[in-house]
């Protein structure tokens, strides 16, 4: 599965110019909470794991930046719904997305940053 994703990753590179920006493909765990997934496809769809239901949009790319599209997600009630919400609301508010040192750093408009490290 790894040996496709980096496949497609590839092609999506050489349809590309220096100023189209590539998605981060890849499995990847929130730094602060290891528990929150994020997975991101050559077609720049994204989908994981939140702290209580599971979650699927799509980046757009807008300019020389990938933003996050709409978020959509399962509806399971769990305590951590606020926790929940103010993921999404970060992931949402994304502006640009950069993989720094081997970290992948999702930044909103005002350099809020959410941090995630390659999965295991």
């Amino acid at each position: 599965m790894r040996a496709l994703r980096a496949c497609a990753a590839l092609l999506a590179l050489a349809a590309c110019n220096e100023d189209t920006p590539m998605p981060p493909v890849g499995a990847w765990v929130l730094q602060s909470d290891p528990s929150i997934t994020l997975e991101v496809d050559a077609e720049f769809n994204f989908y994981g794991q939140g702290p209580c239901n599971r979650y699927f949009g799509r980046f757009e790319v807008v300019e020389t930046d990938l933003r996050s599209g709409p978020i959509g997600a399962t509806l399971m009630a769990c305590p951590n719904l606020d926790q929940e919400f103010a993921y999404f609301s970060a992931l949402e508010a994304t502006r640009s997305t950069a993989v720094e040192d081997g970290q992948l750093v999702l930044r909103s408009a005002e350099g809020a940053a959410l941090v995630f490290s390659p999965q295991p």
